[in-house]
């Protein structure tokens, strides 16, 4: 009896710690070659261990703990391309895909690029394309979870250009901003958006800016990936929105950041589910109630996460779940 106990202990263990890396949803499908394409939050920035791969391989490790990570797992992938790097816009990997694109003058900062302007660094470039589109075309689940930076790159630049008339490319390109990484400067003084009405009608227009891009960029994307590869399980993820469960009211009261910010994001999403032309490509999951490190108790006590609206671990099993449902 004494044995049987420690038996069946050793197997609750056992069991437990398989359901902490497993995530909810049970997948049918069984897909053999996964390729990831995505920015920081797809490659597993802030994750514990995480390293960033460089710009100029087009692949690189799959970060434990990411939500690419559950996905190849529950269905069995026996190779992943993780091509998500941290900092892509639609802009970059449209860049990768499309021959006839000319880009914008931000490339440089995400992709290979040479000297002190960041030009891009096309003997560099063009061996990173051929590697991405290689996996593209022998992959038969893809991912793609990109906008976020297009979506927040406005906040991220919007107090600096209230005085100026300059295009949000334009803005971003002299400051050098990463938009997720400036995002918490913005949200932290985007009181201005509830009491000057110039502002907030500033906000409007560099929106209207980065989503004509975005749009353009995001169908492109979809049609050179069905040009590479027509029979891929094509699996298109919504942006969440940041500050959808933040406890904003701990630091700075009556300040609703969700009346501000979700309809930019309704924006992006509502185009990728019903309006993009090529809805018809693939399958589009929402992200809804991703925890981020913006949103968690934990803020107080470590003040270098305050703001980061990247997600938690927790958060990272949340988004590989809502995947999985539609697999």
């Amino acid at each position: 009896m004494k044995y049987t106990r420690k038996i069946l202990a050793l197997l609750l263990t056992g069991l437990m710690a398989a359901l902490c890396v497993v995530p909810t949803f049970a997948v049918s499908a069984r897909y053999n070659t996964y390729s990831v394409i995505g920015d920081s939050i797809a490659a597993g920035y802030m994750l514990p261990g995480y390293k960033f791969g460089g710009k100029k391989k087009a692949a690189w490790h799959l970060q434990e703990g990411s939500y690419p990570w559950y996905i190849a797992r529950a269905v069995g992938a026996k190779r992943t391309y993780q091509m998500a790097h941290g900092g892509y816009r639609t802009s970059d990997v449209r860049l990768i895909l499309d021959d006839t694109y000319e880009g914008d003058f931000i490339n440089g900062r995400r992709l290979p690029s040479v000297g002190k302007t960041r030009e891009v660094d096309w003997t560099a470039m063009n061996k990173l394309r051929k590697e991405f589109r290689a996996n593209i075309a022998k992959s038969d689940l893809i991912t793609i979870n990109i906008g976020s930076n297009d979506a927040t790159q406005a906040f991220a630049v919007l107090l600096e250009l209230v005085e100026d008339d300059v295009s949000i490319l334009q803005a971003q390109a002299q400051m050098g901003l990463d938009p997720l990484e400036n995002l918490g400067y913005t949200l932290a003084h985007v009181i201005q958006l509830t009491t000057n009405s110039i502002t907030a009608a500033r906000l409007v227009k560099l929106e209207a800016d980065a989503f004509t891009g975005f749009s353009e960029n995001f169908d492109t994307i979809i049609r050179e990936i069905r040009r590479l590869n027509s029979h891929a399980k094509l699996v298109v993820m919504g942006v969440y929105n940041p500050v959808e469960v933040a406890s904003i009211d701990t630091m700075l009261t009556n300040i609703q950041y969700g009346q501000i910010v979700t309809p930019v994001f309704d924006i992006f999403n509502n185009y990728m589910q019903f309006q993009s032309p090529m809805t018809k490509e693939y399958t589009y999951v929402d992200m809804v109630n991703i925890e981020t490190y913006l949103g968690i108790g934990e803020l107080n006590a470590n003040p270098e996460l305050l703001m980061d609206a990247h997600p938690t671990a927790r958060g990272h099993r949340q988004m590989a779940d809502q995947v999985l449902a539609v697999l």
